[in-house]
């Protein structure tokens, strides 16, 4: 998938985590930051591919891990969610769980939308299997456009009810 899919893909998690979680909205400055670490979380994965947007932000780290580990293993698989899991309570300014969760949402977005391509993800790496949906969507597409509509379409229904419908 390529980076605005993510990046809706990501929105639309944290939208409707929220709303299915039925976690209040308690201050406004503590769901932007959730939604925040969530959109940035459903672009790290890519860190593995040096010409991903994230990539080429960190080019070095980017080469390193794409050298060492190749394209969608390491960063596309549960190490990557527990290694979000236990760096994120190290945040500071007292918005751990917040950022803990936005990454983790945002990253499992990222690596869902990954298996639904047909290469799929190495989710148990260091085993070397493949995950992947059974029906898939070829990267950037017109079945990845309007797949990203309807997510959006999706995420923007859950975020008028979620935030203006309540009020």
């Amino acid at each position: 998938m390529n980076m605005k899919t993510h990046v809706i893909g990501g929105a639309a998690a944290a939208v409707i985590f929220k709303s299915f979680t039925h976690a209040p909205v308690v201050v406004w400055h503590g769901e932007l930051l959730f939604i925040g670490a969530a959109l940035f979380g459903s672009l790290l994965p890519d860190l593995c591919h040096p010409g991903s947007f994230i990539g080429r932000k960190t080019m070095l780290l980017s080469k390193g891990i794409s050298k060492t580990f190749g394209h969608r293993t390491v960063t596309h698989s549960w190490l990557m969610l527990l290694f979000l899991y236990w760096a994120a309570p190290y945040w500071p300014y007292g918005a751990a769980n917040m950022v803990q969760e936005g990454l983790l949402v945002g990253a499992i977005s990222h690596i869902a939308l990954d298996a639904m391509t047909s290469r799929g993800v190495q989710f148990f790496y260091p085993i070397p299997i493949r995950v992947r949906f059974p029906l898939f969507i070829k990267t950037g597409s017109i079945a990845e456009k309007q797949f990203g509509t309807f997510v959006l379409l999706a995420a923007s229904i859950t975020l008028i009810h979620r935030y203006i419908v309540l009020l």
